[in-house]
């Protein structure tokens, strides 16, 4: 760094470390340093420390990341004495192409003397803030002046683009207009308010003690609990929900990427957060914390399918009968080794009246007849969103390869429904709740449903903590800490677990009594079993003579193809079970652009990175949606060390799971599809992103298996516990199998079918 650049480093950084938080002036300067190489300034743009990414570091380390303080004091010290045992100097003073040996260094594991904390994670924490600290609302600190945002040419914060947008040749600037949050009239305040004037919901419920014994206790209130709820209040039963998080609004949704997004820091499940499982590949190796290969769940009534992006999918008629479709056309020798698979109790016929019921329910947008794999007994209730280039040079290409891409169905307003308004295409919409309830949830329909019955006490801000049971094992209640801290008790003569799939396994591990001593419907070992996770990849191409503007659309503006996951692909041929569904999709935003994956010869910091990103308008990524077997060698259990950090110090969930090698056969093979399909699209190159970078994708299915035979699954049919009457669990862990398709539409289906049973059987007995 010669003498000009290294005073213009002290010039800037004497005019943001004035009142440092978290930094000393010196741990700073170092940091300013790194991040300079690895975002420098150039012809294009100015460089990190211009941006404002010390300022970002130094106050995301006085709050979100406070538990990273000390991470930074012991590398960059460390790094620093690298510089000093290497060169004779601090980082801060070397030249650029010694700061850029060891930024390499760090970043390949190399430095001789760098053991805590382990290199590679450090220059992991390190980028991640970086792209934080350029790209992130200016509100945090970073982006300063939108630089951020107008080097990329990205408009920021827009709840309205038009069709002719979608469709243009050139880049949509909004006229030079950049948008902050600011600038749109919201703040970082903080957290959500409650809802005004519900009718029907107290707020203040959370906080007082139980009323009595009631039907039903639904712990969550989440999309399956939500639906419960409003099948069975409109029965007449007494229904207690128990929901952890609060009731969220369109008031409460904020077009903040970095604070909202569920593939960043999702603040909107802090339950979720605090009690992350531990991941482990195989026995024989230690946990970490888990990592995310799409995002993080929300807590709130309603669920996480408030920031979801909407995909509404149907599984194949075969897909129910999986195991016997494979034995029956290619043989029992095709099947891995290790495999667990099994067919469904129910079939697609069964299930196809409430895929339909709950569609026009929903409102889905689509056309069902382009996809010919899925038999419908009606039309979609409302026509697809509109056209975009993406989806224009995907279709025509797979039109050409002699596919079938259709529209993805999805729960987004094309019109308006229902009495909610039609979408105006603002791309903050996957990973943050619907601004304007264009994109429906459960907390505009069912909640309201179910407590308009007069029979729903819906209690937020409580945690269940176990399932109770009474002498003779039967389900009679949950205990639960109220919205004070208060330990409670609700009886009810039947309890639903309706959460998430790690926490339905963990709650029934955790409620062992005398008669299942290792948990509930854990008295045959299948509680924790079977799990799989939604294997995403991507596969990316550059279009040098198109401009895509995926930045003017919703990720709801999806194009799917079906054709790999039908009943007449050869798996004989191929050497592999299983296939995946190709996806292309709108909404690149800023964090996001900056995340993802990068072609082999770009290295992921420095000028060429920063180059490569002023390209993002001629980049596609084709996603894949595998199917996934399940292995007895992948599974839950409660960790036998680490505990969650909510305060009640509860044992963690810890995975077992790797990636097997039939998946990895299928996901080259799919890899290779993508590719030509790019290629057809008119990609001049393409470049395949990571495989298995973590298990916590989002579509987490099993562990708590739905058979026949007691002995081998945990609930039948009708979701009932084997084991523990009384005791039902509603959500995807009960898949016997995972397909290349968003599960929810079939949870959906599944659970409606599920508690309207449970109706009958109530009346029934009383």
């Amino acid at each position: 760094m010669d003498i000009s650049a290294k005073q213009a480093l002290k010039d800037i950084l004497g005019q943001q470390t004035t009142a440092l938080l978290s930094l000393n002036p010196y741990e700073a300067r170092t940091a300013a340093a790194i991040f300079e190489r690895m975002f420098p300034p150039d012809e294009n743009g100015p460089g990190a420390i211009e941006l404002g990414v010390v300022t970002y570091l130094d106050r995301a380390l006085a709050g979100a990341y406070r538990d990273k303080v000390e991470i930074y004091r012991v590398g960059l010290a460390a790094l620093d004495q690298e510089a000093r045992q290497q060169y004779d100097r601090p980082f801060a003073d070397c030249s650029e192409q010694q700061q850029d040996t060891l930024i390499g260094q760090l970043e390949h594991g190399t430095l001789p003397d760098f053991q805590a904390p382990p290199p590679f994670d450090f220059f992991k924490l390190l980028r991640m803030h970086l792209q934080e600290g350029l790209f992130a609302d200016p509100a945090y600190g970073g982006n300063r002046d939108k630089q951020g945002w107008r080097f990329l040419g990205h408009t920021g914060v827009w709840f309205e683009n038009s069709a002719e947008e979608n469709l243009a040749t050139e880049p949509v600037t909004k006229g030079g207009v950049i948008q902050s949050l600011a600038d749109v009239g919201y703040s970082l305040d903080g957290g959500p308010r409650e809802p005004v004037a519900q009718p029907g919901y107290d707020p203040q419920r959370g906080g007082q003690p139980p009323a009595g014994p009631v039907d039903v206790v639904l712990v969550g209130v989440g999309a399956a609990g939500a639906q419960a709820a409003a099948i069975l209040c409109q029965a007449g039963l007494r229904v207690v929900g128990l929901e952890a998080g609060p009731w969220r609004t369109k008031r409460d949704f904020v077009p903040d990427e970095l604070g909202s997004a569920y593939y960043t820091r999702g603040s909107m499940g802090p339950k979720f957060l605090s009690e992350t499982p531990r991941w482990r590949r195989n026995e024989n190796e230690p946990t970490r914390e888990a990592t995310f290969t799409l995002g993080r769940m929300m807590n709130s009534v309603g669920g996480s399918v408030i920031h979801w992006g909407g995909a509404l999918r149907r599984c194949h008629p075969h897909h129910f009968k999986f195991l016997t479709h494979i034995r029956e056309n290619f043989g029992e020798k095709i099947l891995p080794a290790g495999h667990t698979l099994a067919d469904w109790p129910i079939s697609y016929d069964e299930l196809e009246p409430y895929y339909t019921a709950i569609e026009y329910h929903i409102g889905v947008a689509g056309d069902g007849a382009r996809n010919p794999f899925v038999p419908r007994s009606m039309p979609l209730p409302m026509p697809p969103l509109r056209k975009f280039t993406m989806a224009e040079v995907f279709r025509t290409a797979g039109e050409r390869m002699g596919l079938h891409p259709y529209p993805t169905p999805v729960a987004v307003n094309s019109v308006p429904y229902n009495g909610f308004p039609a979408t105006t295409y603002c791309a903050w919409s996957g990973g943050f709740g619907p601004f304007n309830d264009e994109r429906w949830q459960p907390g505009l329909t069912w909640v309201p449903q179910a407590l308009a019955t007069g029979n729903f006490d819906l209690r937020t801000h409580c945690r269940v903590v176990r399932i109770l049971t009474d002498k003779d094992g039967h389900a009679s209640g949950v205990e639960y800490v109220d919205a004070n801290g208060n330990w409670q008790v609700q009886e009810a003569h039947t309890v639903i677990v309706c959460s998430y799939t790690f926490e339905n396994v963990r709650l029934l591990l955790l409620s062992g009594d005398s008669k299942h001593p290792n948990g509930l419907g854990n008295n045959s070992g299948q509680v924790g079993k079977h799990l799989m996770s939604k294997l995403w990849s991507d596969v990316s191409g550059f279009f040098p003579d198109i401009v895509f503007n995926a930045h003017t659309g919703p990720a709801a503006q999806m194009w799917t193809i079906d054709d790999f996951l039908a009943a007449d692909v050869d798996f004989g041929a191929l050497g592999f079970v299983g296939g995946a569904a190709p996806n292309i999709e709108n909404q690149r935003l800023p964090i996001q652009i900056s995340r993802e994956a990068l072609p082999p010869d770009v290295r992921c910091w420095g000028k060429e990175y920063k180059d490569h990103l002023r390209q993002w308008q001629h980049i596609a990524a084709v996603r894949l949606q595998p199917d996934t077997l399940p292995y007895h060698a992948n599974y839950l259990d409660l960790d036998p060390r680490y505990r969650d950090r909510s305060g009640l110090g509860l044992p963690v969930l810890r995975i077992t799971y790797d990636m097997q090698p039939n998946e990895h056969r299928l996901s080259d093979y799919m890899e290779t599809k993508a590719e030509e399909i790019l290629r057809a699209m008119g990609a001049t190159k393409s470049w395949r992103g990571q495989r298995f970078g973590g298990v916590v994708s989002s579509h987490e299915l099993g562990g708590c298996r739905m058979g026949e035979d007691p002995a081998l699954s945990v609930v039948g049919p009708d979701l009932a516990v084997h084991d523990t009457p009384g005791l039902y669990v509603f959500g995807t862990a009960v898949f016997p199998s995972c397909h290349g398709v968003n599960p929810t539409l079939t949870m959906f289906a599944l659970c409606q079918r599920a508690a309207e049973q449970l109706v009958e059987r109530l009346r029934t007995a009383a």
